[in-house]
């Protein structure tokens, strides 16, 4: 396993995944929490990397928040349809809520036979999960391949025990890039963390801007860097230079 280099504070930005990187997959996606040091480092981090430090995430800003409280930290949340480029700027939306109310209504009668999957409904996303119901897998790819079938401006990707879906034309990647062209970002060097199927995006972006992708855990992955888990990810993090 190829470990990430140090990170120089004056010339890379770093990017961090918050389920599965920062803190360990629960059932419960309200549960998790990160320890008030570790809060103290990530803000430690920020200011000595003069704030180019951004939480990319299928969570929503708003729950980021409740769940680093008190950091102040740039973010894109929903996969990059919620924006915060600046640790103290304005969150923006890219996306109505609205769009993905066939998809709520039509998922409604599963969830309701089903009542061991339930539904995270993030506002410009939906996320079926599965994790207490491994057995419902199939029901939920099915039910949600069924809800989205012909509406091209919806994309369905699967992660760690769960389905989503979001509008299209927006990924963790496509996030990345845009915040490395505005400050305090831009003209810096990316580092991103992440474990899932949908970090995978984010960790191509950065291979092709010649920064330093490091993948959390042994899933197939096209970084070059590895983490063996969320315990190795606050280690490293303790020693990287910043």
């Amino acid at each position: 396993m190829k470990r990430p280099p140090a990170i120089d504070p004056q010339t890379h930005a770093l990017f961090l995944d918050f389920d599965g990187t920062l803190v360990e997959l629960v059932d419960d996606p309200d549960s998790v929490a990160l320890a008030r040091d570790r809060v103290e480092r990530l803000q430690e981090m920020t200011d000595r990397l003069s704030g180019a430090l951004a939480i990319v995430s299928g969570r929503r800003i708003s729950d980021l928040d409740r769940f680093l409280s008190p950091l102040s930290f740039a973010a894109a949340g929903v996969h990059g349809l919620e924006r915060r480029v600046r640790p103290d700027g304005e969150t923006e939306f890219l996306m109505a809520p609205d769009a993905l109310d066939p998809v709520r209504n039509a998922l409604a009668p599963t969830l309701e036979e089903n009542q061991r999957l339930s539904l995270e409904d993030k506002g410009t996303a939906l996320v079926l999960h599965f994790r207490t119901a491994p057995d419902l897998a199939d029901v939920a790819r099915g039910v949600m391949e069924r809800a989205t079938r012909d509406r091209d401006d919806l994309v369905v990707m699967e992660g760690d025990n769960i389905v989503e879906v979001h509008p299209a034309g927006m990924d963790k990647g496509r996030a990345l890039a845009d915040f490395m062209t505005s400050a305090p970002f831009e003209g810096r060097i990316p580092v991103y963390l992440g474990d899932d199927t949908t970090d995978e995006f984010a960790l191509q972006t950065v291979m092709d801007m010649g920064g330093v992708a490091v993948k959390v855990g042994t899933k197939d992955s096209v970084a070059g860097y590895r983490l063996a888990n969320v315990a190795d990810v606050h280690h490293w993090l303790d020693v990287c230079g910043i």
